[in-house]
């Protein structure tokens, strides 16, 4: 009986270690990811050559390359622009937005609130990220 207690007292300490183990390893990784955001900006580049086109810099210019958008004659895009897929645009400046009653504005300045009590508590605390 006395083997068996103890054989289960191991496992229990192993796996407190383990848990142990892999917090320490989380928090180096989340160290490490939380650093300063500029350090891990990478630059990729590819060399290539390029030439003088007179004609074609002529063409764009001329705008030659560009098509009626939805048979409009007053709209002109590239011809291989994503939008020649599309049907119509819909216009956004007539989008209605509605009002809101004083309980919903009310209910809405709560929510917020309580959204971001967490963030405003820790950060008075003196904690970075909370």
């Amino acid at each position: 009986m006395w083997h068996e207690a103890r054989r289960s007292e191991k496992k229990v300490h192993d796996m407190m270690d383990a848990a142990r183990k892999r917090a320490q390893r989380r928090a180096v990784y989340l160290a490490k990811r939380r650093g300063d955001p500029q350090q891990s900006i990478q630059l990729v580049g590819f060399r290539c050559r390029t030439y003088r086109d007179d004609a074609l810099y002529q063409a764009t210019q001329d705008q030659q390359g560009l098509i009626p958008w939805n048979g409009k004659q007053d709209v002109l895009i590239d011809r291989f622009d994503g939008r020649a897929l599309l049907d119509f645009i819909r216009d956004t400046s007539h989008r209605r937005v509605p009002e809101k009653s004083e309980e919903e504005e009310e209910l809405e300045e709560f929510v917020n609130f309580e959204r971001y009590r967490d963030l405003i508590k820790h950060r008075r605390r003196g904690c970075r990220y909370g």
